[in-house]
């Protein structure tokens, strides 16, 4: 029996150093793209990784001869080192274009910016592909360090940006990137190649620790001085995390900031302006203790259900500057409850302008709290007369990927539900939001038939809808109040005389019709006809389909472009622009090599591993994306997107890498490995939703667990996938490039596709066609013919960069030239 193959050590350092770096990078830039243009260009930011990615496999498959496999570590070692310069260099120029051209020229100057990042994502595509297809196949054991270290990557940049900014990040992911190459070619090789990493590493490492400093001691330092056409000016406090970035600027004397005044205030006050990625904004303000100056608050339409019956017990959900809780104060609240996702919010309220605004996690009977709202409420034995949500939607992409804002999920049936249960007997849910009758008023309806549907799970009798809900409307805001309780006649008159006499118009209450269309909803009979014979999709958004803000139809992107251009509903043409360009680049990178490699090679060879490769390619990224989006509000926090759910998926997916050996697997060693994926994926689709309920409110800890139970069996055998393809058809080694590049380019249509068709059908069908396309590339496993080839002889690498033996690079079996080499033949 041959010896085990053996791989230099360094090139599994390098591949996990790099693609660790890689996956930071791209939630790196991701955060970039929400913050200086707009949350929804952040669906693009994983598209350019992998376009990148794709870019890189195909270089190497197009030019053979220059990245044979006596060329991995030189050329590994100088494309580490040109992601490193490429990516800083990207990052520098998007920071710093709009400074230097005129600013009507700013929105395409960022955007050229953005394409650049495809480059370093291009030399990172090299690398890894080098790494995967050129050394002698050796198991799944280099794909698992791939794997383990994007899984580290997701986790560390997390902890990263609590220490230091994106900027300094940048530098140091740089210097790591170049170092990898270093200790590649470290002990011999390409002097060339060790010199420009070893000068790109320390020059990278050394401006990092500088710039760090510079943070950290607070001075002057290359950082986001110009975002969305603006110019950032005055900054007070400023503060990065993997799902925001808050900075706050003073304000002064002026009139009081509000969303909905029944009447212009009369009074000035001083408050310090927040905005959360340079756009979504509310204030601090200047609280002195005495409530008196405060008056102006009653006049706001978002405080209507303190006019509806006074509350003793009040929880605000997205705490915000505070103004939420000053509202309670002052309507005379004695226990108050502020539940803020935010952590850099939640510090500037409790420590960096606590004295500002009056110390209001010190107020007597004010209790300010770190947590996402939902999870919060539901392990939470609390019970309020008020539940409260005031416009707390922030247009912020997390750094999943801009997959879905984490507002989402508090405008969902199940979200209202939770919320029923956390309310005292005659509680009242609030939820605010913009409005306006001719050209806004899709949320209000959708938030009508959320109600409709919530009160009625809830147990409320259809024939009593009506006399649940109330909708008052000042200036854009209106604001629904539900009681799951009925409102007696005696209690809404009452109520309604000081609505009335507040100013508040009253679109909607027992004895208020709005329109036909809020009748129809209310009345319990809009069945799926009527709301599709509708202009915008009010449908009620639930778990499974939470995209609370995206009111229109799909068609209405082709036909009334200009109806769509709006900060919600924009994010879906970026989808739709970017889907397209995923398609495009798909039939580039897939379809042109396939048709000129079909003239070279029988088609009914071919055709099984494209399809296999893009088939895991496509699955992978749908389970991911699915998975994310569900389990996010169960584990009880956006972050844990990355911490939990993308790691875990990763990290289980490199241990199942590792358990594909270097040899040809047997019929039924594949058979039992496809067949254990299928179960597990089934299971686990199954298993989610309903673990999800049922276990809501445990603690966070038990949550976490219960999560990576759900998720580490199917990441586990998806894991084993890639690898399992490399062993079968690795005898074309001359298209291993190519294949690796179709697996890339369909996981970059998937991550666009898996948010489209969740939006228009719903998480689990997303979750279930990723399932479908395991089974397509498990019965391509099953149904293969056996080949003829003999297995190549498993040989010992001598310890060393890029000392292969020729005979093991060369392809066994009938070779498949690149273009150039089919040219000169």
């Amino acid at each position: 029996m041959p010896a085990s193959l053996r791989i230099p050590g360094s090139y599994y350092f390098a591949i996990f150093v790099l693609a660790c770096a890689t996956l930071s990078f791209q939630i790196l830039i991701t955060r970039f793209f929400s913050v200086m243009l707009y949350y929804h260009f952040a669906f693009a930011a994983i598209s350019l990784a992998m376009l990148g990615l794709t870019r890189g496999a195909m270089e190497v498959y197009n030019n053979a001869e220059r990245y044979g496999p006596e060329a991995v570590g030189p050329e590994f070692a100088r494309h580490a080192s040109w992601f490193a310069v490429s990516g800083v260099g990207a990052m520098v120029a998007f920071l710093c274009v709009p400074l230097v051209i005129p600013a009507v020229l700013a929105q395409g100057a960022l955007a050229l910016a953005a394409l650049a990042f495809v480059i370093p994502f291009s030399e990172s595509g090299i690398c890894i592909t080098l790494l995967l297809t050129r050394l002698p196949y050796a198991g799944g054991w280099l794909y698992a360090a791939d794997l383990t270290g994007a899984a580290f990557g997701c986790l560390g940049i997390i902890f990263a940006l609590l220490v230091v900014d994106p900027v300094s990040a940048t530098l140091w992911l740089g210097a790591f990137a170049a170092g990898a190459g270093w200790m590649v070619v470290r002990s011999g090789g390409d002097v060339g190649s060790r010199r420009l990493s070893g000068v790109v590493a320390l020059t990278l490492a050394t401006t990092a620790a500088l710039h760090t400093g510079l943070h950290v001691a607070g001075k002057s330092h290359l950082g986001v001085f110009w975002a969305k056409g603006r110019e950032e000016t005055g900054t007070l406090f400023e503060r990065w995390n993997t799902y925001s970035r808050v900075r706050v600027r003073p304000l002064g004397e002026t009139a009081p900031f509000g969303w909905g005044f029944a009447r212009d205030p009369k009074v000035k006050i001083d408050q310090n302006y927040l905005d959360i990625d340079s756009d979504a904004a509310t204030v601090i303000t200047r609280h002195d203790g005495d409530l008196d100056k405060l008056s102006y608050l009653k006049d706001d339409v978002i405080n209507a259900a303190y006019l509806v019956q006074p509350p003793t017990d009040v929880a605000v959900i997205g705490v915000g500057g505070g103004r939420d809780i000053l509202s309670a104060l002052l309507f005379g609240a004695k226990r108050i409850r502020g539940i803020e996702i935010n952590p850099a919010i939640f510090e500037v309220l409790t420590d960096k302008f606590a004295e500002f605004s009056g110390h209001l996690d010190r107020q007597p009977g004010v209790k300010l709290v770190n947590a996402e709202a939902r999870s919060y409420i539901n392990h939470s034995s609390d019970r309020y007369d008020l539940v409260q949500i005031s416009l707390i939607d922030t247009w912020a992409a997390t750094a999943a990927g801009g997959l879905t804002l984490t507002e989402n999920r508090l405008y969902t049936v199940e979200a209202w539900g939770d919320f029923y249960r956390a309310l005292k007997p005659g509680g009242l849910l609030s939820i605010s939001r913009w409005y306006d009758p001719t050209d806004h008023s899709g949320e209000f309806y959708r938030l009508v038939a959320i109600a409709a549907d919530a009160l009625q799970r809830h147990g409320v009798p259809v024939g009593e809808l009506a006399r649940h809900v109330i909708a008052v409307n000042a200036g854009p805001v209106v604001t629904v109040i539900t009681r799951p309780d009925a409102l007696t006649d005696a209690e809404w008159q009452s109520a309604r005389v000081r609505l009335a006499a507040q100013g508040f118009k009253i679109i909607l209450a027992p004895d208020v019709a709005f329109d036909a269309i809020t009748s129809k909803l209310l009345s319990g009979n809009a069945g799926p006809a009527f709301l599709a014979s509708l202009p915008e999709n009010i449908t009620a958004s639930t778990d499974d389909s939470p995209f609370f803000f995206f009111t229109q139809r799909f068609t209405n992107f082709i036909t009334k472009p200009s109806s769509t251009v709006t900060n919600n509903n924009v994010a879906t043409s970026m989808i739709l622009l970017v889907l397209g360009v995923a398609l495009g680049a798909c039939a580039y990178y897939i379809v042109v090599p396939f048709v000129r490699l079909a003239r070279q090679m029988p088609p009914s060879r071919l055709t099984p591993p494209v399809v296999y490769f893009s088939a895991i390619g496509l699955g992978f990224m749908l389970i991911e994306v699915s998975q994310m989006q569900r389990l996010m509000v169960f584990l009880g926090h956006p972050v844990y997107g990355l911490s939990v759910v993308l790691f875990t998926i990763l990290i289980f997916s490199g241990i199942g890498s590792a358990t594909v050996g270097a040899l040809t697997p047997h019929r039924g060693v594949v058979l039992g490995r496809v067949a254990a994926l299928l179960v597990t994926l089934t299971v686990a689709g199954f298993l989610t939703p309903l673990v999800s309920i049922w276990a809501r409110s445990e603690a966070t800890d038990i949550r976490i667990l219960i999560s990576v139970s759900l998720l580490a069996p199917p990441a586990f055998c998806m894991g084993m996938m890639f690898p399992l393809g490399l062993s079968i058809w690795r005898r074309h080694s001359e298209i291993l490039p190519f294949l690796w590049s179709a697996n890339c380019i369909t996981s970059m249509l998937a991550s666009v596709l898996g948010v489209t068709l969740s939006i228009l059908f719903g998480i689990a069908s997303t979750y279930a066609l990723g399932v479908a396309l395991y089974v397509v590339s498990a019965a391509l496993l099953a149904l293969r013919r056996k080949e003829s080839h003999p297995v190549p002889p498993v040989v010992e690498l001598i310890q060393g960069p890029g000392l292969v033996p020729d005979d093991v690079a060369s392809p066994i079996g009938s070779p498949i030239p690149s273009p150039q080499a089919a040219a000169r033949t």
